[in-house]
């Protein structure tokens, strides 16, 4: 059987390389028989000239075979008609002559039915040929002739329907070849779609590590933006509180200090107050940015005449550059566009680097200038002479709080803010700010700003996506359950500051909110509930409603904890009211009107005397019959609550030791210490803290066993270790395993 390895035929054919030994195994029988019986011996010799012939022969047709397949299996046929004459005359018998009926048969085998046709017609003629000249026997010859065809057609038909049936299974079988072919090239698909799946699955492990990494990164983004806005907090407002309160109490009261105010500097001081004013209200801003969810500031942008701001700023400094003795000199073009820009952040830009160049400058002068560069923008100069900045410095000039390394640059105050805020401001309307300084040469800054908004195309947000990314639409579908079960838990809070956080978690858990704890129990008899969630002010509170729940709620947990802001926590101790520094004095006259009629003594508690004595004057320059008590500690202020209770408290929260918050306390638990109407002053914003809970209790009424409350403990140790982030968890999901 011959099989196209190309799939196109597959027929069932005889090797001729078969047919070819055949003929040298029957020349050497004929030999042998030739030579054994009494032949003479010129046939004998005859008989082997002849073998060798034919041998010769089958040599040549395996030659041809190896090169040219179709020319070698006709030279096979060619030598079997010869190889089968070759048979008759060595035995010189006339019945010899039949075997010729083997030559179509054999090319019938090798080839085909038209082959053997043609085979069995030259065999015909070389059998009467030798018949009639070399034998001498015509009826054996045609007796052999008609044997041939008669054992052709007999042949034929008998294999036939073998050889149907042979090819129609050496079709089936080309065709499970083809299948497995294809079989085999979709396994090697598969695998490569595997190794495809199991490379992107790596390389979403590692974005996720690198999405963690990133997140942490934000994380720490955050605190250091929440302890900037605390510390600009404490250290802008505190001296803010004392200028505006000074300044306030020169304008309004000067014969408090037993001078008369001329008309300049009651000028002056407006100015200055008018400066702090504007001081404060920038502090409010960036406190404003904490209770924003994004890190942009909104703008109030409009057109505005550089020249104006500049004239602004340059006024409000002029004092200071006047008590120094220094030069101002300011260049600004008279075709100079308008700038599309939030008035307030550029003149707080340029104020802020005309009050550092005042600062650090003790000769020579200050130069502003303002240039309209190519593609609309407008770049402006502030140039000094002061003292320089290091090499060092100079890359890290812009950081929050830096006032570099010299020595030169630490004894002149400030908090380090200025620069950092201006450059954001800058940046935030779409320009840029560098700074150029030669130590002891002087320093200038620059920055430019668009006259005109951008207006080009703005980027999707996912345009760090590559867009060459290839979709593959997953497979299968994972099966859910036809039932979701939801936890379902009932809440109680009593102080409302744990509602807001519920809402990012109703896609997860069922929240039954309900008020007291005889509607928490009545909420367990109507239904189930996986845990009651118990929420009050204090320790007290909360571990007498679990008790009382957990006794009632039998097999169901009880959670309790304190989530309260520290504004409903303040108020809870017995404050009347908190005042956010800067204070002024009608916030005091305020207060103390608040607190009812008959005040006549009043207890200040601050760590800055200066700020103590500054609001002791407030209140005496409203009502001089007014006792002032001041207090710089904690310790002090508890000490004298015991000793002689005030009408009014003034308390400050920070303070070193024992702050405002443990004061509180101890008025709301001790005994010993009096209440009295308590106002808070502070820098920072109750409002603006974090609700956080002081601690978390879990109980149930059959108790839990060590081996719960071991794994209980290690879960729980895991969650409160995780950085708090936004939505549910407050972490990112697990990498895929």
């Amino acid at each position: 059987m011959t099989t196209d390895l190309r799939g196109v035929t597959s027929e069932m054919r005889v090797s001729p390389r078969v047919v070819l030994g055949g003929l040298v195994v029957l020349q050497a029988v004929i030999y042998l028989a030739v030579e054994l019986l009494p032949y003479s011996r010129c046939a004998v010799n005859t008989a082997v000239t002849r073998f060798f012939i034919l041998f010769v022969a089958c040599g040549v047709g395996w030659y041809l075979l190896d090169r040219r397949d179709a020319v070698g299996r006709w030279f096979t046929v060619f030598a079997t008609v010869v190889g089968m004459a070759f048979a008759g005359l060595s035995l010189e018998s006339p019945a010899a002559l039949s075997w010729a009926a083997l030559t179509p048969i054999i090319t019938l085998a090798m080839i085909g039915l038209p082959a053997a046709l043609l085979a069995a017609a030259l065999e015909s003629v070389v059998v009467l040929a030798m018949s009639c000249s070399l034998l001498g026997d015509a009826v054996a010859g045609g007796v052999a002739v008609v044997s041939v065809w008669a054992v052709l057609a007999t042949v034929y038909v008998v294999t036939r329907p073998f050889e149907m049936r042979t090819r129609w299974l050496s079709e089936y079988f080309d065709r499970a070849r083809l299948q497995l072919e294809e079989a085999r090239d979709r396994r090697a698909e598969y695998e490569q779609a595997l190794a495809d799946l199991t490379h992107a699955n790596r390389q979403m492990v590692l974005m996720n590590q690198r999405v963690a990494g990133l997140r942490q990164v934000a994380e720490e983004a955050q605190k250091s933006k929440t302890r900037f806005v605390a510390r600009v907090s404490h250290e802008f407002r505190t001296p803010l509180n004392m200028i505006i309160g000074l300044v306030d109490l020169m304008v309004t009261s000067p014969q408090i200090y037993d001078v008369s105010l001329s008309p300049r500097m009651r000028e002056a001081l407006q100015v200055v107050h008018r400066n702090c004013e504007h001081l404060s209200d920038m502090v409010n801003d960036v406190l404003d940015l904490t209770r924003i969810e994004t890190d942009r500031m909104v703008l109030h942008k409009e057109r505005v005449d550089l020249a104006v701001v500049i004239d602004s700023a340059t006024e409000a400094v002029s004092p200071l550059l006047e008590s120094k003795g220094l030069s101002l000199e300011t260049t600004v073009p008279q075709d100079l566009p308008e700038i599309y820009c939030d008035r307030t952040r550029i003149e707080q830009v340029v104020l802020n680097l005309l009050s550092n160049a005042a600062r650090y400058t003790e000769r020579g002068g200050i130069t502003v200038s303002v240039t309209s560069a190519e593609q609309r923008r407008v770049t402006v100069s502030v140039q000094d002479t002061g003292s320089g900045i290091r090499s060092e410095d100079v890359d890290r000039i812009f950081e929050p709080f830096c006032q570099g390394t010299s020595e030169l640059w630490r004894d002149r105050g400030g908090s380090g803010l200025g620069l950092s805020i201006s450059r954001q401001f800058v940046e935030l309307h779409g320009g840029t700010m560098r700074v150029e300084s030669v130590l002891g040469a002087g320093t200038t800054f620059v920055f430019d700003l668009p006259v005109s908004p951008d207006l080009g195309p703005v980027a999707r947000p996912g345009h760090q996506i590559r867009e060459d990314w290839v979709w593959r639409e997953r497979q299968t579908r994972p099966n859910f359950p036809e039932s979701h079960y939801i936890p379902r838990f009932i809440v109680c809070d009593e102080t409302g500051d744990l509602q807001p956080f519920l809402g990012s978690w109703q896609d997860r858990v069922e929240f039954v909110p309900v008020q007291g704890v005889e509607r928490t129990l009545q909420a367990l008899r109507e239904a189930p509930a996986q845990a009651v969630l118990l929420n009050g002010r204090d320790l007290e509170q909360v571990w007498s409603q679990v008790e009382i729940v957990r006794q009632a709620a039998e097999g169901t947990p009880v959670i309790g904890c304190s989530v309260v802001c520290n504004l409903d926590r303040a108020r809870s101790l017995g404050i009347r009211d908190h005042l956010v520094k800067p204070v002024r004095r009608a916030d005091l006259i305020s207060a103390l009107q608040s607190a009812g009629p008959g005040v006549s003594r009043v207890l200040v508690v601050d760590d800055d005397p200066d700020a103590v004595q500054l609001f002791a004057d407030m209140l005496q320059t409203y009502d001089a019959n007014l006792v002032i008590d001041k207090a710089t500690d904690g310790h002090h202020a508890l000490a004298q609550l015991r000793d002689d209770p005030p009408d009014m408290l003034l308390l400050d929260l920070v303070m070193p030791e024992v702050d405002g918050w443990q004061v509180l306390e101890a008025m709301a638990h001790d005994d010993t210490v009096p209440r009295v109407p308590t106002f808070l002053i502070s820098a920072q914003d109750p409002r603006d803290q974090p609700a956080t809970s002081g601690f978390l209790m879990a109980s149930v009424s059959e108790g839990i066993s060590p081996t719960k409350v071991i794994r209980s403990s290690l879960q729980l140790a895991e969650v409160l270790l995780e950085p708090a982030g936004p939505g549910p968890g407050g972490s990112l999901d697990p990498a895929p395993r």
